[in-house]
């Protein structure tokens, strides 16, 4: 086979929609946590720190998707919760993981439960489709 062709195929995920992309980064984080909280309880630190940092950087990733200007009270809100999820995984600890999965969750449910009108929303085109999404917005 030739390996050129290999960037010729679609990425697994060109159909997801933004918010399909949002809840994967969730369960992602949730599972993190969940490994994270077993490698704890079986005394492996190091594992459970691999883990928590794994999160730390799905975090970071949703914190960079939050706009702020579009809705500045809930944007600032999420981000504030981001943070203390985040803070309470600086060190691998029981009840910090417990803390940041229970805001994890909470947000996640939020999110599936608009699920269906982000889709649609986005299918119409009133939100634009997650492959249009910029990595670097400039503003002058």
């Amino acid at each position: 086979m030739n390996p050129y062709l290999a960037y010729k195929k679609p990425e697994p995920t060109a159909d997801w929609t933004r918010i399909d992309l949002l809840l994967a980064l969730y369960d992602k984080a949730l599972d993190r946590l969940d490994g994270a909280d077993a490698a704890l309880r079986a005394g492996d630190t190091a594992g459970a720190t691999g883990a928590l940092i794994k999160v730390q950087l799905i975090l970071n990733a949703l914190a960079s998707g939050v706009d702020v200007d579009v809705a500045p009270e809930r944007g600032t809100n999420t981000l504030r919760l981001y943070e203390y999820a985040a803070n309470e995984l600086r060190t691998p600890r029981a009840e910090g993981i417990t803390n940041a999965r229970n805001v994890l969750r909470t947000l996640r449910q939020g999110f599936e439960a608009v699920r269906a009108e982000a889709n649609e929303l986005e299918r119409k085109g009133v939100i634009p489709p997650a492959e249009q999404a910029h990595l670097v917005r400039a503003t002058v």
